[in-house]
């Protein structure tokens, strides 16, 4: 457990004490009090944080509601320590206070617009709207959107109350907040409030043993310099530490494989009944068990039903059949096949498809019961951060510098290294796997001449 001591919120008499397995105790302020109680967060509550990754790991099965909670109470840790408490910031205390309910608000909230199963529906859900689960939250906190739920659309007004700007809030969560600078990087940044929940709360709860955290050596070597926060030199091993557990945590948690097979198979058959068939209108509304339950008894589709029974129950979920892995992009082979796959289309669906189609039409397998997945475009739509290196460094000359300046053996390290072991992979049922296999290396061959 992570706890760091902090100062009692001003006029917190009598405010609500939550119990959390991450973080200890956390008191709420008023307008995280007033937030929490809203249905749009409340429904979170219903929603796992880690998707189908307790299909691998069985105790993942903290809620979105308790990430959102954390973030909350990270980012009331940063604005404490980088602004409350800061002498060097020329900014009156009104101010001071308004940022911290500001990001206390962001970091409550930045999730509410999540589909049902967190980030593997998300591609449907940007596919059907043209948006993703931010653009949603920002239009709710811009009182654009209502959402269907009853006792829904008081957020702005609970905003207010508390003196916060509903458009202020929604600019961070949207990584649209030019300044200060300093705000925009405690909720969304280079190390933030979000990630440093996620990391220390899926560690917690998947019991693995690489994705730990310094996260009091983190905040404590954070300063702010001009407008933007760094960190002071002696915060580099806590940052490398941050780094490497980011990194492994998506390789052997978010992407492991059997994780992604849940994902294509929920993802497929909800594609069938979202978009094919037009089922379910208010899908991104729905909790988990909601949608899952509605796709297996109420979809007229049988094979929308099935996929959706056998994800439930943990059934006859399909195996990898072929991959092609990060390591190995080295090899000749493998490298001329990834060149040629990446050229048959302009976007990863369009070469998901290409492939997809030819190896159903070398199989002769029913479409829907043979894909190919290209995990490391997950991680560009749910943790673009990955191709982001902004970190810098306080010395203790006064010169502010970038992380490859004070460690460019790391920092080319992290610049190159995969988040996923897997880059290309296809899945199909148990009883197909050699024939498949066979199949998509012929594809390879044919494709590379």
């Amino acid at each position: 457990m992570h706890t760091i001591a902090i100062t009692p919120t001003p006029n917190s008499a009598g405010a609500m004490i939550i119990k959390d397995p991450v973080h200890g105790q956390i008191r709420l302020s008023p307008i995280q009090e007033a937030l929490i109680q809203t249905v749009e967060v409340q429904r979170l509550s219903l929603i796992r944080q880690l998707g189908m990754t307790f299909h691998v790991y069985p105790g993942a099965h903290c809620s979105r509601l308790s990430h959102s909670l954390g973030v909350s109470h990270i980012a009331h840790i940063l604005g404490e320590v980088l602004i409350r408490n800061n002498p060097n910031l020329s900014i009156d205390t009104a101010t001071r206070e308004e940022q911290i309910r500001t990001v206390e608000a962001a970091g409550l909230l930045h999730d509410i617009g999540h589909t049902p199963w967190s980030h593997t529906l998300e591609p449907l859900y940007l596919r059907k709207f043209g948006e993703d689960h931010m653009d949603l939250v920002k239009r709710a906190l811009l009182g654009e959107l209502r959402f269907d739920l009853p006792g829904a659309g008081r957020i702005p007004e609970i905003l207010r109350r508390h003196g916060v700007d509903p458009a202020r809030v929604a600019a961070l969560i949207t990584k649209e907040l030019a300044a200060p600078r300093y705000l925009q990087q405690m909720v969304f940044g280079e190390v933030d409030a979000d990630q440093l929940d996620y990391l220390c709360r899926d560690f917690h709860y998947t019991g693995v043993t690489f994705g730990n955290i310094e996260l009091f050596r983190l905040i404590t070597t954070m300063t702010i310099v001009g407008d933007e926060i760094v960190f002071l030199a002696k915060g580099l091993e806590a940052v490398r530490d941050f780094l490497n557990a980011r990194m492994e945590m998506y390789s052997s948690v978010y992407l492991h494989k059997k994780t992604r097979i849940a994902d294509q198979m929920l993802l497929r058959a909800a594609e069938r009944a979202v978009i094919d068939r037009g089922e379910f209108p208010n899908f991104y509304l729905m909790t988990d068990d909601e949608l899952l339950s509605c796709l297996a008894r109420d979809s007229a589709d049988d094979y929308v039903r099935e996929m959706a029974l056998r994800i439930k129950y943990r059934q006859r979920l399909f195996k990898r059949a072929f991959h092609i892995e990060a390591g190995d992009a080295s090899n000749p082979r493998e490298k001329n096949w990834l060149q040629a796959l990446a050229a048959l289309g302009n976007d990863a669906a369009e070469i998901r498809g290409q492939v997809e189609a030819a190896l159903i039409d070398a199989t002769g397998i029913k479409p829907g019961y043979l894909f190919v997945d290209l995990p490391e475009e997950v991680v560009r739509v749910s943790e673009e951060r990955f191709q982001e290196l902004g970190i810098r460094f306080l010395l203790k000359s006064g010169e502010v510098v970038p992380l490859a300046t004070l460690d460019p053996a790391f920092a080319e390290y992290v610049a190159r290294a995969k988040p996923t072991r897997s880059l290309f992979s296809v899945y199909c049922e148990a009883e197909e796997l050699d024939r498949v296999a066979a199949a998509a290396i012929a594809f390879c061959e044919r494709i590379t001449g």
